[in-house]
Formats: C-alpha cells, sequence, structure tokens
C-alpha cells in the first residue's frame, strides 16, 4: 500500500484529513499524523513514507521547511502543501522544492485527490506499465469474466476489488469508455454466442452460465446486440460450419 503521512498542528484538520474514505479507495494507508516538520521527520526515521501531505504554517518546523528538508534528503517522497493563505512566496518555494501540489483551506477535497490521483497515475508499479486505474479495471474484468454466472453488480464488484460503488464506476467508464453494465452485457453476449455454438447445450442452460434467469430477456438482449435471435444465430453458426 502507498504510505502516507498527515502533518497539521490543528488535530482536528488531520484527524478529518485521515478519516476519509477516499485514501482506502486509492489503496493509500494513512500511517499517522506528526503535529509539525519534526515530528514528521521522527515518523520517517521509522516509517517509510511515499506521501506527505503537510500544513505550511505550523511551530517548530514549517510546512516548507519540512519540505526542503525531504528535497534534499528524500526526493522520492511525494510532499503536498496546504495553506490558509495564497501566497506568492508559498507557491515559489514549493516549486523550488519540487512539491507535488498546492491546496489552500477550507480544504477542497476534490482539490485535493485530484493531485494524489495523478501521483498514483503518472507513477504506475514499477514490474509493469498499466497505470493505477487500468489495473483496479483489469482486476475487476477478471472478476467479472469468472462470475458470469451470477447476477453480477457494480456495487458487488466494486466490494470485491475494496472500492466504493460510486469511485469504481467512474473509473470503469473512465478506462473502458463503457459503463459497467453495458460492459458486463458485452461480456455476456460474447460469451452467449461461444455457448451457442454447441448444439448440445439448451437455451435455458446457456442463460444460467451467463447470469440471465430469463429466457426471453436474453432473447430480447441477444436480438439488440446481433440483430437476430439466439435460434438464428445458431442457424447462421451451423450452416457457415
Amino acid at each position: 500500500m502507498t504510505k502516507l503521512l498527515i502533518v497539521d498542528d490543528e488535530w482536528m484538520v488531520s484527524d478529518s484529513l485521515r478519516s476519509m474514505d477516499e485514501w482506502k479507495e486509492r489503496n493509500i494507508e494513512v500511517v499517522g499524523t506528526a503535529g509539525s516538520g519534526t515530528e514528521a521527520l521522527q515518523w520517517l526515521e521509522r516509517t517509510h513514507l511515499d506521501i506527505v501531505l503537510t500544513d505550511i504554517r505550523m511551530p517548530d518546523m514549517d510546512g516548507l521547511e519540512l519540505l526542503q528538508r525531504l528535497y534534499e534528503s528524500n526526493p522520492e517522497i511525494n510532499v503536498i502543501l496546504i495553506s490558509a493563505y495564497e501566497e506568492f512566496t508559498y507557491a515559489r518555494t514549493a516549486l523550488r522544492y519540487q512539491a507535488k501540489g498546492y491546496v489552500t483551506k477550507p480544504i477542497d477535497t476534490d482539490e485535493l485527490f485530484s493531485i494524489v490521483d495523478s501521483l498514483l497515475f503518472n507513477e504506475p508499479a514499477s514490474d509493469g506499465p498499466k497505470t493505477y486505474h487500468e489495473a483496479i479495471v483489469e482486476r475487476a474484468i477478471s472478476y467479472m469474466k469468472t462470475h458470469l454466472g451470477k447476477p453480477l453488480s457494480l456495487r458487488e464488484t466494486a466490494e470485491e476489488i475494496h472500492l466504493t460503488p460510486h469511485y469504481f464506476g467512474n473509473v470503469f467508464k473512465t478506462v473502458t469508455g463503457e459503463t459497467f453494465v453495458n460492459y458486463l452485457t458485452q461480456l455476456r453476449m460474447k460469451k452467449a454466442c461461444e455457448l451457442l455454438k454447441n448444439p448440445e447445450l439448451k437455451q435455458y442452460e446457456i442463460c444460467e452460465r451467463i447470469g440471465y434467469a430469463d429466457t426471453k430477456y436474453f432473447a430480447k438482449v441477444f436480438a439488440k446486440s446481433f440483430g437476430m435471435s439466439p435460434r438464428e444465430y445458431r442457424q447462421e453458426y451451423a450452416r457457415k460450419g
């Protein structure tokens, strides 16, 4: 899992950030919170970190000094800055020491997770070229293909890969260009075509294998997909064969 540390001297802010479900959706573990830059560096001595989300104005060591220290000693750590002020000097320092993002308070969570997602998606795992989104969808499609005989739903599939249905649905459509339901229907129709080539299988048996309880509904969906009934498809295959 990606390891995240939240650094803010306002415990209500850090606690609120820590408890958000969006971290788990992205396979991010919030390892803890720190109240200053010094405390954050102490965390680093005993824990591997991938992302540090830090406020700028804090006692002892502020977020900009922490950013600089991490840039010099652990440049592989991605730092996202939070500030209640929009000051050019902050932004300039953030750029100099390669902060990955800058979010102002009150925190817009959509803006924050847009930055987080860009980090995750632009840095694929070292063992392959797939992005975070593509890996999620690949897992989902694999699950769908091996469970076509079940009455699959977006919610069930999302739970299987540990994502919320809303987030998973958006990711799935972004990667495939299709809604979950449409893609599932295409998988079922493709499988139906394979099964119809076997003359020994009854239509109700084919329905059972691809998750349809109603043979009439299956025939309707098949006809809409291919412009012919399952029976006509089988006859056409036999004729060509």
